[in-house]
């Protein structure tokens, strides 16, 4: 599972990670279920109500089918009439968080228990407090490095014989690192919970970072950054990142070839040493268990674990900026640029986050938001249009992006700064509103029905030292934002006069165009400020 989402310029490792890890998950409590094992298979249908199909029916049913056969033309059957209507949306159900135990060990070891026996299964993760925004300067890309190398050696298990075990008990493992976090993510069948913890505490505690793996990975990471300069949307996510951040640590969406180089295996040591600590950490355990008995096995192999001395990095300033401003990226040649338009965004815990949340569900959340319905629905320059809110420990970013056609790229940037202004200036319909809420709480909802999900929101919540009812009362902030809110927190947030314009394309042809948006400055591939590059004549010069 590549833990890097660098197509999309973006450093969330620790979602890119959970999302493979519970894919494993879900296959694996599904092979756990008895009823799998029975003969045969079974078949999903989708049926119109019994109204339609003719069963035993009431009152409203036969209103229904009665209106169904007054519909029909005589071409169409009441069960075609039917299904020309969308069903109604029901408000989100509540959600009563399941019984968690929650407690810390006397090393400072926060842990958090919550027994599910649907399924002989168990999802353990841990998150510890450090990422890349404390990794010294001359050295990025250590956090990850060094995430990456805990599994290829212990000081009792080859990397070989880690995975045959994790294998052998029906489990999955990974560990990942983002800008501010680093995570250890296990799931086994419950029979095997014993087993795991072993693997889990060893991997944790005794990893070795053998040489020979390290100047491996090394090589392969260089090569893959040379690789990732020729995809646009690393570039473009690389440019946005830069100009947003400026010396901020986010501004990083991956070392160069010089920092990994510079690694050690004594950098590793280190890194671990200092800051996988207990007393930073946070423990979430769902699945097939008892707690008692699990309580007991927590004390046995955390218990040990030796607290330390918490690091904390200096977090910058975001720069300022001062009118709106074109960073164009050139790619001779390319067929299509990509855009990313935006401007810094808000934390996880700012009290705007919900209606921020909805506003951009609003603007590019999914194919019926406003940005796909433009962009690409109605004018046709673009696979799709979406936008994204990054709310991390620190302010993120706020985007909006696409890839389109070279020859349409001035008037795709056009539409991005119309829906923009268009969002802060003007209230959403109530269908807008009611779509973007209802599928926010029904998709966050969905989200916990599993092992893993729920686990991962539990995880989440505490790493962002978010309330404890958090959980139970997210879909009803969510359905609490109204239409005023919306268009509040857009006029707030969209710095529509100073956004950051960032576009990766063959220069040649359309930096002039994108001079009627504001000034240009024009990169190389390498992220240098380059001149040396010849503008296309304009028709009739």
């Amino acid at each position: 599972m590549e833990l890097k989402n660098v197509l999309a310029g973006s450093r969330d490792r620790a979602a890119d990670l959970r999302s493979g890890l519970i894919a494993t998950m879900t296959v694996m409590a599904a092979l756990s279920s008895t009823a799998l094992m029975q003969p045969g298979y079974a078949q999903i249908k989708t049926l119109p109500p019994a109204s339609v199909r003719g069963s035993q029916a009431s009152t409203v049913d036969i209103r229904q089918k009665n209106q169904a056969a007054t519909d029909a033309t005589p071409s169409q059957t009441p069960a075609e009439v039917w299904r020309k209507h969308a069903p109604k949306v029901p408000p989100p159900r509540a959600f009563k968080l399941p019984a968690a135990d929650t407690y810390s060990l006397e090393n400072g070891l926060k842990v958090e228990l919550v027994e599910d026996h649907r399924f002989p299964f168990i999802t353990i993760e841990l998150g510890i407090k450090c990422g890349s925004t404390i990794e010294p300067r001359e050295k990025l890309g250590l956090a990850d490095m060094t995430s990456d190398m805990m599994m290829e050696g212990t000081t009792t298990k080859t990397s070989k014989q880690i995975a045959q075990e994790v294998d052998f008990i029906g489990g999955g493992m990974r560990v990942g690192s983002d800008y501010d976090y680093s995570m250890l993510l296990a799931s086994c069948l419950s029979k095997y919970t014993d087993r795991m913890f072993d693997v889990f505490s060893d991997v944790l505690y005794n990893p070795t970072f053998p040489e020979d793996e390290l100047t491996l990975k090394k090589t392969n990471l260089i090569e893959e950054l040379k690789m990732r300069r020729s995809q646009p949307g690393f570039l473009v996510g690389e440019r946005f990142h830069k100009v947003i951040f400026g010396s901020h640590p986010y501004a990083v969406v991956a070392p160069t070839p010089s920092t990994v180089k510079a690694i050690t295996r004594e950098d590793l040591e280190k890194f671990h040493h200092d800051n996988f600590i207990p007393n930073n950490s946070t423990l979430v355990i769902v699945g097939d268990f008892d707690t008692a008995k699990m309580k007991q096995l927590i004390a046995a192999d955390f218990g040990k674990w030796k607290g330390g001395m918490i690091a904390h990095a200096d977090m910058p300033a975001l720069p300022a900026q001062h009118g709106r401003h074109i960073y164009l990226v050139n790619r001779p040649g390319s067929a299509q640029s990509s855009i990313r338009v935006g401007n810094s965004s808000i934390s996880r815990k700012d009290p705007n986050f919900f209606s921020m949340l909805v506003a951009n569900q609003i603007l590019g959340g999914a194919a019926q938001a406003r940005l796909f319905l433009n962009i690409r629905e109605q004018k046709g320059y673009t696979y799709g249009a979406y936008s994204h809110m990054d709310a991390r420990k620190q302010p993120g970013a706020f985007a909006a992006l696409a890839d389109v056609r070279t020859e349409v790229t001035a008037p795709s940037v056009e539409e991005f700064l119309y829906e923009l202004d268009r969002l802060r200036n003007l209230k959403p319909t109530d269908k807008e509103l009611n779509d973007a809420k209802n599928y926010l709480a029904g998709s966050f909802q969905l989200s916990l029905e599993t092992q893993a999900g729920l686990a991962q929101k539990m995880l989440d919540a505490s790493l962002y030292d978010l309330p404890d009812n958090y959980l139970e009362t997210y879909s009803d902030k969510v359905m609490a934002v109204n239409a005023d809110d919306v268009r509040k927190v857009a006029r707030k947030l969209i710095d529509y006069d100073n956004l950051v314009i960032a576009v990766v394309g063959d220069a040649a042809k359309i930096e002039q165009d994108l001079e009627f948006f504001g000034p240009v400055d024009v990169y190389d591939t390498q992220g240098k400020l380059s001149t040396d590059w010849e503008k296309q004549p304009k028709p009739g010069s």
